[in-house]
C-alpha cells in the first residue's frame, strides 16, 4: 500500500512540476507587469557628403507577465549635408495571447496576424553572456551578438544598439514602472478595421522588393547579411575596402535614394510654378497661396518650419523672387547628373 502512495505521489509531483514549467514558458518577462519608457538615437556619415542623425521615443507596457503587450516607438530620421531628407515613423503593435496586431498609419488599418504555435526563439538565442551593467539602477545582463548588444533584466530590455559601418542605433530605457495600476495599463490600439492573415507567410518578392522604413531594421538586416558575408570570407569588418564598404552603405540608404530621385524633380517643377504664382500675385495673401504646394514638398526635405511673406511690395517682394530664381537655376544646372545617378554615394556628389 505504501508502495503504491509513494507511486501517486511521485506522479503528482511530477504533473505538478510540469505544469509549473509550463507556466513560466509561457511568461515573456519575470515581472506580472511594467512599463518602460525608452529614448532613441543614432546615426553617423552616410556618404562624404550626407550625415544621419536618428531621434525618437518608445513606451513598452505589459500585463499577465507578456501575455498582452502593447509597444508604441515615434522616430524622425534627418538626412543633411548634401541630400537633405526626412523621415518619420510611427510603430504601434501588440501581443495579445496568441496574436500580434500591427497597426498600419499609413492605410488607416490593423493587421492581424495568429502566432505560430510551439517553441518561440528566445530573445537572448545567439547572443553569448558579456557580464552586467547598471541602467536606472537595475543591474541587467549584457547579451551580445557580432554588432548587437542588449541588457534584459528579468527579462526585459532595459539597452538596444546596432552598430555597424560607422553607423549606430540605441535605445535606452529612461523610466521604468514595475506593477503599473489598471490606468496605466490599457494597453490599446486605434480602433482602425482589421485585416486578418494566416500564419506568418512571407511573400519573398515582396520581402526582397522593398527594405523597412525604418532605419534600426534596415541596419539590422543590412548589418546581418554584411556579418554573415564577412563569416564565409573570414575577415573582420574593419578590414573590408572603402568600396565594399560604400556598397553596403548603398544598400542601406537605398529608401533615401528613391525618395530623393522621385521628390527633386517634384520640388524643380514645384518651384518654376510658385514663381509664376508669385509674379502674378498682387498682395502678401495671394502670396502665400502659392507657396502652399512647394511647402508640402519642402517639408519632406528639411525641417524648416513654413515660411510667411509678410510683404509683398518694393525691395521684399524682389528679393523673394531672387531666390527662387537662384534656387531654381541651381538645381536645374543639377538635374542631368541626378537622373543618371545610380545611387546614394552619385546622388550625394551631385548635390554637393
Amino acid at each position: 500500500m505504501l508502495y503504491y502512495a509513494k507511486i501517486i505521489i511521485l506522479f503528482l509531483v511530477i504533473g505538478g512540476s510540469t505544469s509549473l514549467y509550463a507556466l513560466e514558458k509561457e511568461k515573456r518577462y519575470d515581472t506580472e507587469s511594467a512599463m518602460i519608457v525608452y529614448v532613441i538615437n543614432g546615426g553617423g556619415t552616410l556618404t562624404e557628403e550626407t550625415n544621419l542623425t536618428i531621434t525618437g521615443k518608445g513606451k513598452l507596457r505589459f500585463k499577465d507577465w507578456g501575455k498582452v503587450e502593447l509597444f508604441e516607438e515615434a522616430v524622425e530620421e534627418v538626412t543633411s549635408g548634401a541630400l537633405n531628407n526626412i523621415e518619420h515613423t510611427q510603430i504601434c503593435k501588440k501581443l495579445k495571447h496568441e496574436k500580434k496586431l500591427d497597426v498600419d498609419f499609413e492605410n488607416k488599418k490593423i493587421l492581424e496576424r495568429q502566432l505560430p504555435s510551439g517553441k518561440q526563439n528566445s530573445i537572448t538565442e545567439g547572443f553569448v553572456q558579456k557580464g552586467q551593467e547598471e541602467i536606472l539602477g537595475y543591474k541587467c545582463d549584457m547579451w551580445e551578438r557580432e554588432d548587437t548588444r542588449q541588457c534584459l533584466y528579468k527579462g526585459i530590455p532595459l539597452l538596444v544598439e546596432h552598430s555597424t559601418l560607422g553607423l549606430y542605433y540605441q535605445k535606452k530605457a529612461v523610466r521604468i514602472t514595475f506593477d503599473i495600476n489598471s490606468s496605466l495599463n490599457q494597453c490599446t490600439i486605434p480602433s482602425y478595421p482589421v485585416q486578418k492573415f494566416a500564419l506568418f507567410k512571407t511573400n519573398m518578392k515582396t520581402k526582397n522588393k522593398k527594405l523597412p522604413k525604418t532605419f534600426s531594421k534596415r541596419l539590422i538586416e543590412i548589418s546581418k547579411a554584411l556579418h554573415k558575408k564577412l563569416q564565409e570570407s573570414h575577415i573582420l569588418e574593419k578590414d573590408i575596402t572603402s568600396k565594399e564598404k560604400r556598397i553596403w552603405i548603398e544598400k542601406l540608404g537605398k529608401n533615401i535614394f528613391h525618395k530623393q530621385k522621385k521628390l527633386l524633380p517634384q520640388f524643380l517643377f514645384g518651384m518654376k510654378k510658385t514663381r509664376v504664382c508669385l509674379q502674378q500675385a498682387s498682395n502678401w495673401i495671394d502670396a502665400n497661396s502659392c507657396l502652399e504646394d512647394i511647402e508640402q514638398i519642402k517639408a519632406q526635405l528639411v525641417k524648416n518650419k513654413h515660411n510667411n511673406i509678410e510683404s509683398w511690395k518694393g525691395e521684399e517682394k524682389q528679393k523673394i523672387l531672387d531666390t527662387f530664381d537662384t534656387n531654381i537655376s541651381l538645381l536645374e544646372s543639377k538635374m542631368k547628373c541626378i537622373r543618371s545617378a545610380k545611387n546614394i554615394t552619385d546622388l550625394s556628389s551631385c548635390m554637393k
